[in-house]
């Protein structure tokens, strides 16, 4: 469904909201989704985001950015500068996807590369790359694990976090103040939200 096959805006716009409610519905959805306090381009928005998680994940982020002509090669293939190249080449990649990265400074390129290639980009994922304002935030500290949970504290919580953490585990050693091995999350793209209807693609 294209934007350039309807006559109007307003023409596709209903085209699709009809789509999304169809599908929603088929999906299990019900009147939930029909949001009279928005206006009908907010709630094409809402509705796509809405969609693109209620499906079932069919795809990889490897896929999809194989499928734009990202290649993926085993990072042993690489000496570190190639492989520098080619991690930010994947993040701007996923950024065009609209997944973006986070936690990611106590890894080396190398670390974060050998990550992503082996696990990150190889889960079945919802496809958010046709949202306006959607978008996945994949941490490399998401897992609730207790390593990860020990690596957040040492470098990346606050004071009052970390002061928060031992007050709540008191029981629990507070892992040392590390210095991020790298500075690249301050670079990382990030999302912007509520772009004009015109900066989505039909």
């Amino acid at each position: 469904m294209q934007e350039s096959d309807y006559p109007s805006r307003e023409a596709y716009v209903e085209a699709r909201l009809a789509f999304l409610k169809k599908r929603l519905k088929e999906l299990g959805g019900d009147e939930f989704y029909n949001v009279p306090c928005m206006d009908r381009e907010t709630e094409l928005t809402f509705l796509e985001q809405v969609y693109a998680i209620e499906a079932e994940p069919t795809v990889t982020y490897a896929h999809q950015l194989i499928a734009k002509g990202v290649e993926l090669p085993s990072p042993d293939t690489m000496d570190d500068d190639t492989l520098s190249c080619k991690l930010w080449e994947v993040i701007h990649g996923l950024a065009d996807l609209r997944v973006f990265l986070e936690n990611t400074g106590h890894l080396t390129d190398r670390e974060l590369y050998q990550q992503l290639w082996t696990d990150a980009l190889n889960e079945f994922t919802w496809d958010m790359s046709h949202c306006c304002n959607g978008a996945m935030h994949l941490d490399l500290l998401g897992s609730g694990s207790e390593e990860d949970t020990r690596i957040w504290l040492a470098s990346y919580a606050d004071d009052i976090q970390r002061e928060e953490w031992a007050t709540q585990f008191p029981d629990e050693s507070l892992p040392a103040k590390q210095k991020p091995v790298c500075e690249r999350d301050q670079i990382l793209p990030k999302p912007n939200y509520g772009l004009g209807m015109d900066d989505c693609d039909g």
